[in-house]
């Protein structure tokens, strides 16, 4: 008698391997960039890089309604930063699981070359990328001083500062290639947010000449 096979479950069991995450990845891609410029879509992207979730879950986990983030998900999906993982009928409806490509990003500044940066494609592409970033940890430092931690309160756990340093440029270069170190080793740390008591940090670095070149 032959055996009978018992059906799986539509959508079980982990990510299929061909679309597991990898841990780093540089975004070259000035489309990728500029999808990002968006600092709602940032957001859906950090909960999609913890694991493969629909649009609803994570409307629920921003505090946003899905028919908002639906637009948004397709747009991270079409410029390969989001991939559709399985998909599961429910109650008539399919819902459909997106997990990020990879854990973290980051930016490749060869893609701002000067020809670049100088049409109108890449300028504004720079430009929004610079204000999401910087106008999202702004957002997130008020949010601190809100909770009553204040510049003293945020400093025992983090560190605030703005600086001007003057030197050479061969010194400049030395503190640049210091600070990539530095991104190089955070990028390396195993993931920690399944862990209990995981705290997630955020690190914001500019680094760039202001004056005339020496």
């Amino acid at each position: 008698m032959p055996s009978r096979r018992k059906p799986k479950s539509e959508g079980a069991g982990r990510t299929p391997k061909k679309l597991q995450q990898v841990d780093s990845l540089t975004l070259s891609d000035l489309d990728q960039v500029k999808v990002l410029a968006d600092p709602l879509r940032i957001r859906i992207l950090e909960e999609m890089c913890k694991e493969e979730r629909t649009t609803k879950q994570v409307a629920n986990l921003l505090g946003e309604k899905p028919t908002k983030l639906y637009h948004h998900v397709d747009a991270l999906a079409r410029v390969g930063l989001i991939r559709l993982t399985r998909t599961r009928q429910n109650r008539g409806t399919m819902e459909k699981y997106y997990i990020a490509v990879a854990r973290q990003f980051k930016g490749d500044s060869r893609m701002f070359s000067a020809a670049d940066v100088g049409s109108e494609k890449g300028g504004d592409a720079l430009q929004a990328m610079i204000s999401t970033v910087f106008e999202r940890t702004s957002d997130e430092m008020r949010g601190l001083i809100a909770q009553g931690r204040g510049k003293e309160g945020i400093e025992e756990q983090g560190i605030l500062s703005y600086l001007e340093i003057q030197t050479d440029r061969k010194h400049g270069r030395r503190i640049q290639a210091r600070l990539a170190k530095l991104l190089k080793s955070l990028e390396d740390l195993p993931p920690g947010g399944a862990k209990p008591g995981a705290t997630s940090y955020r690190l914001t670095i500019a680094f760039y000449p202001i004056g005339p070149d020496q």
